[in-house]
């Protein structure tokens, strides 16, 4: 087949370690049918996400643009309109583009959808955090959203299979986004158990069964020899590394680097089986397009990866860059970028970090301080990668309905953000990493039903740190669940303070103002939440049943 009409499968698994694949050198378990997609294939070693989120960094990936540029730096934010995608690159050649989704936080409504024909993303949120990144399904108890966040892979490369096989002779792009490694895991424990391994181990051992099932399909299809197909990861997992337990605190590799394997078609090549330069997810779109011959729009920052797998382009250090806000976002405490060309790689933090990967792969000697000449280097490099690509902060589109702007606030897309202190004033998230796991430890406990647990260690955190906006949340929560009504309501007064878009803060308040009698001010609480949250059906509800009791009370 000509390759400017290969097919073009995709499939981004979700919080996937390149370190616990057999094909990068993990012994612990083996995954054979994911090393199988090297059979006439190329293995990127040293591939990091750009940001450790999973909305964030597919928007990396499908635009080739740097987070701080297109604006997604959390789960609760909207992609804007009029973005130039890989798919709609696609499809303004011709192709036919579809998406099967395994988790609500790549929701259609998130607006990553642009450029598909088809995007099969069977979620229906009522509103996003934009403080926290959390989903609400329409439940006030958090520990009951985690089953219809999510839909297993097995159903999502069903209906991805299905699709494909009504479209095999024309020229098509499908992309597959699998959530069954991150956490809840569907797998019991048992299995992990019994074999001896984590139960991280035991649940990418079930993906590596349903990506083995799909690459037996596509072959039995006739599809797998023509097609061009790719398989990443949008970023890793802590697993325990430097503390940190699952990503999107920390940029250390265990979160940022993930596999990239690539099957050229039968036809295609030769190509290198291993390419070892670093890379970012930014330069996985441009490499599709260069392969297919497709020119890259010219708003895509990534660079195509084609000409070292062929062994046309020689070695040459590129500059990848990482970052992370959410330790400022939800905890106001100080944002990580990174910065690495070559094997070192610089963490701009209030204690700044310089590592050599290749003598020090898991960043256990922090060298910053020793080589002035590599600090100063990467230190300039990245303040002018800054430069190059700055925020384009959240601008209001110049004509959207009411309902739009309504969900796009509870997105936090047209939110004023929290109120948190200026950078350069925070706390190191190194420093903090005590308290963080305290706030893990009371999210444990809550869900495993003892909030009076979980509200004395977030009263401790929030005494010894008024800006920890989760923590006075949660307060309010699990004090509303025990009925601790005017605690309830003082917590999510002074979280508001900070956060006075958030959604799920500004309901609670106005139940626990009707809790307490005071039902014109739980209406006013209620009529903002809702304002918020248009679709939120737990709001408009509990707003009526206010209003009714205001007129069989009088109470004005």
């Amino acid at each position: 087949m000509n390759p400017t009409r290969s097919p073009v499968i995709l499939i981004s698994v979700d919080t996937l370690r390149a370190d616990h694949l057999s094909a990068y050198g993990y012994r612990e378990i083996a995954t054979p049918n994911i090393d199988a997609f090297l059979r006439n294939g190329t293995q990127f070693s040293n591939v990091s996400c750009q940001i450790p989120l999973t909305l964030p960094s597919h928007t990396s990936l499908f635009t080739s643009t740097y987070p701080s540029e297109n604006g997604i730096e959390e789960n609760a934010q909207h992609v804007p309109p009029g973005m130039v995608t890989l798919a709609s690159a696609l499809r303004g050649q011709g192709y036919k583009t579809a998406a099967f989704i395994g988790s609500v936080f790549l929701e259609k409504q998130m607006g990553l959808d642009q450029g598909f024909d088809v995007y099969d993303s069977p979620f229906d949120f009522e509103a996003f955090s934009p403080i926290s990144g959390e989903v609400f399904l329409g439940r006030a108890s958090q520990t009951q959203y985690a089953a219809r966040e999510s839909r297993d892979g097995a159903l999502v490369v069903a209906a991805a299979r299905q699709w494909l096989t009504r479209r095999r002779n024309e020229p098509t792009f499908v992309f597959l986004h699998l959530f069954d490694m991150h956490r809840p895991y569907s797998q019991p424990a048992s299995i992990a158990r019994e074999r001896g391994i984590s139960r991280y181990d035991a649940q990418l051992l079930y993906v590596d069964r349903l990506l083995g099932t799909f690459r037996q399909a596509l072959v039995a299809d006739g599809v797998w020899d023509k097609s061009l197909v790719v398989l990443v990861a949008d970023h890793g997992e802590g697993l325990g590394d430097h503390g940190e337990a699952n990503h999107g605190y920390f940029i250390y590799q265990s979160t940022l680097w993930v596999p990239l394997l690539v099957h050229w078609p039968s036809s295609a090549g030769p190509y290198r089986p291993i390419v070892s330069d670093p890379a970012g997810l930014i330069d996985v779109a441009p490499t599709i397009l260069d392969f297919l011959h497709i020119s890259a729009p010219r708003t895509f920052h990534g660079r195509s990866l084609l000409g070292e797998a062929s062994g046309a382009t020689p070695s040459h250090p590129e500059e990848v860059y990482s970052e992370s806000l959410h330790a400022h976002h939800s905890f106001g405490w100080a944002s990580l970028r990174s910065l690495r060309i070559g094997s070192y790689k610089y963490i701009q933090a209030p204690y700044p970090e310089l590592y050599n990967l290749q003598n020090d792969p898991r960043e256990q000697k922090n060298i910053f301080g020793k080589d002035p000449r590599h600090d100063n280097l990467l230190q300039t490099e990245l303040a002018k990668l800054l430069l190059r690509y700055p925020s384009p902060g959240s601008a209001r589109p110049a004509s959207i309905s009411p309902r739009t702007d309504a969900l796009l606030r509870s997105l936090g897309y047209l939110s004023d953000g929290p109120q948190l202190p200026l950078e350069g004033s925070e706390a190191d998230p190194k420093d903090r990493l005590a308290e963080f796991k305290q706030y893990n430890l009371a999210s444990e406990a809550a869900s495993d039903g003892h909030r009076d647990r979980a509200i004395s260690i977030l009263s401790d955190l929030v005494a010894r740190d008024p800006n920890n906006l989760l923590a006075l949340r949660d307060i309010g929560a699990y004090s509303l669940d025990r009925k601790s009504y005017a605690k309830a309501r003082s917590s999510f007064q002074r979280f508001l303070a900070s956060a006075p878009n958030d959604y799920m803060g500004r309901f609670e308040l106005g139940v626990a103002d009707e809790r307490l009698g005071r039902f014109k001010e739980a209406e006013n609480e209620l009529q903002r939440a809702c304002s918020i949250a248009p679709e939120a059906t737990q709001c408009t509800h509990e707003l009526a049943l206010v209003r009714q009791r205001i007129r069989e009370t009088g109470n004005r």
